[in-house]
């Protein structure tokens, strides 16, 4: 057996080493010098030596103890350490595979450490964690990270807590730290038939974990490709519910809500004059002017609730911001006067299908908003908000709101459906209400869409003069038909030279309730003063 030979490994050194001339020492000035290694004995038989190859080991700083380079039938790094009596020597690489020689030895240091460590061969643990494969909690939070960081449609906060639920279901099914390839197809089914009658919640809970595992499959696909290797997972036992069609077709889905009464749009012949009237009441109590400003809104727009929580003041915003800063540009935002191109205009922006949308504001909208900005004023005013809240619409009834616009309506939006006595009505429904007047009025299908803003349109909020105006045409109309419903409503937002509708008396509230409880630390402070 050889000395060990060591020297300071470069790759100008590496690539001159061959089988034939094997490292023997160092001359004088510290070069390598080399003897031949024959490929046959003299008596013709095969060299052992020939045939074993050798390793020249680094003597650099930068390199861990134990690192050199075996030529062999190929050349490749390896390190060599003895942990706890046994002498390893795992491979770092193929030579080929680094293109600097500092990179083969910042991994066999990090090898060197997993040694230490686990007294093991790293190749051997990555070896079986391969084939232990990818787990179905692995799969959802690099798919969760996909969701936030992609550039086209990030995951929205709504869409995330959605998601973060199904993972806390799927720990509760104990199936987040299973490998997915050991997640068998017939216990899929059976967990989803057994929470069929959950139906939306059911669903989600199984589209999710498929659309991450089938994102981790494809990703792992062209890693294996470009490491010329077999995938470590091809197949996801997910898709079995989409094969045996187990998932609700849309017509099943909207026959369901309507049995289950899901989808609750106020009727423009019944129940949409009592909710206007209604909440134009309630606006009168209980400082809830803003939150009954911000669901007339709602409805005269037929937007999403997220859409328009946020909107500011137009002339608060700088026409242009600079670099990432806010701008009427990039920012939801009410324009109440005479633009050149638009006139008066609400805009959102990047909306739920990743589009920016733009409204006309039509007459009674109009002053409605010119009633908001007075309000808001005072509001922000009165509750000793900072510049932060007074550039928003609809300002925050705290001035220790995180967001500092409105944002809950639940509470005064159930207020407002007993008053009325509907059993069932939420946010969205004001938007599927204002879509129910659009056909009652007849609006042609492509302005619906355009005004819906629906994803899979040509929605733009860059319109001809022609286009423009027949938006106006139609959101003036509809703006009629739905406050037409509650002609108390109507006369007080209604131009001064449009005629008064015959009105019955205004609606009167229920007196609050009182509330339960101890009171209040103030009052308890001002009867012990007066007392």
């Amino acid at each position: 057996m050889r000395d060990p030979i060591k020297t300071d490994l470069d790759l100008k050194v590496i690539k001159a080493l061959t089988l034939e001339r094997v490292p023997v020492g160092h001359d004088e000035s510290g070069k390598l010098v080399y003897g031949a290694n024959p490929r046959r004995l003299s008596d013709g038989s095969p060299n052992p030596a020939f045939l074993a190859g050798y390793i020249l080991w680094d003597s650099n700083r930068a390199a861990p103890p134990g690192f050199g380079v075996r030529v062999a039938g190929k050349k490749t790094y390896v390190l060599r350490r003895k942990v706890n009596g046994r002498s390893l020597m795992p491979t770092v690489g193929n030579v080929a595979d680094f293109n600097l020689l500092d990179q083969a030895r910042k991994k066999a240091a990090d090898m060197a450490l997993v040694l230490l460590e686990t007294g093991r061969n790293p190749n051997e643990i990555a070896r079986q964690q391969q084939k232990a494969g990818l787990t179905l909690g692995e799969a959802m939070s690099r798919y969760r990270h996909h969701l936030v960081t992609r550039r086209q449609k990030p995951a929205r906060q709504a869409t995330l807590r959605v998601f973060d639920r199904v993972v806390k279901k799927l720990t509760a099914w104990s199936w987040t730290d299973r490998v997915v390839n050991e997640i068998k197809t017939e216990e899929i089914e059976r967990r989803f038939l057994e929470g069929s009658a959950l139906s939306e919640a059911n669903e989600q809970a199984f589209r999710w974990p498929t659309a991450a595992v089938r994102w981790c499959i494809d990703n792992e696909a062209l890693a294996a490709s470009a490491e010329r290797r077999a995938p470590a997972i091809s197949a996801n036992p997910f898709d079995i519910l989409t094969l045996n069609r187990h998932y609700r077709t849309q017509s099943q889905k909207n026959l369901e809500r309507e049995e289950q009464g899901k989808r609750n749009p106020l009727k423009p012949s019944s129940t949409l004059g009592p909710f206007l009237e209604a909440a134009w009441s309630k606006r009168l109590v209980n400082d809830n002017e803003t939150g009954v400003h911000y669901l007339l809104l709602m409805l005269l727009w037929g937007c999403r609730q997220s859409e328009h929580a946020g909107l500011c003041w137009g002339e608060m915003l700088p026409e242009h911001g600079e670099g990432e800063g806010e701008s009427r540009k990039t920012t939801s935002h009410v324009w109440i006067h005479d633009h050149d191109l638009y006139g008066p205009y609400v805009f959102f922006y990047r909306t739920k299908n990743a589009l920016n949308h733009r409204l006309p504001l039509t007459p009674m909208v109009l002053n409605l908003l010119r009633l908001r900005q007075e309000s808001a004023a005072l509001e922000t005013q009165r509750r000793g908000f900072g510049g932060r809240s007074r550039v928003f619409v609809f300002p925050a009834r705290s001035r220790y709101s995180k967001a500092g616009h409105y944002t809950d309506s639940t509470d005064l939006l159930r207020a407002i459906r007993q008053e009325i006595d509907v059993e069932k009505l939420s946010r969205h429904d004001l938007r599927r209400s204002f879509g129910a007047v659009m056909t009652s009025i007849d609006v042609p299908e492509s302005i619906k869409k355009r005004l819906l803003n629906h994803a899979g349109t040509n929605v733009t909020d860059t319109y001809t003069k022609a286009e423009w105006a027949l938006l106006r045409e139609w959101m003036t109309r509809i703006e009629q038909a739905i406050l037409g419903k509650a002609p108390n409503v109507f006369n007080a937002l209604k131009p001064t030279d449009w005629p008064v509708l015959p009105a019955p008396e205004p609606h009167v509230c229920r007196p609050v309730k009182p509330r339960s409880g101890r009171p209040k630390k103030v009052a308890e402070t001002l009867q012990f003063a007066g007392g």
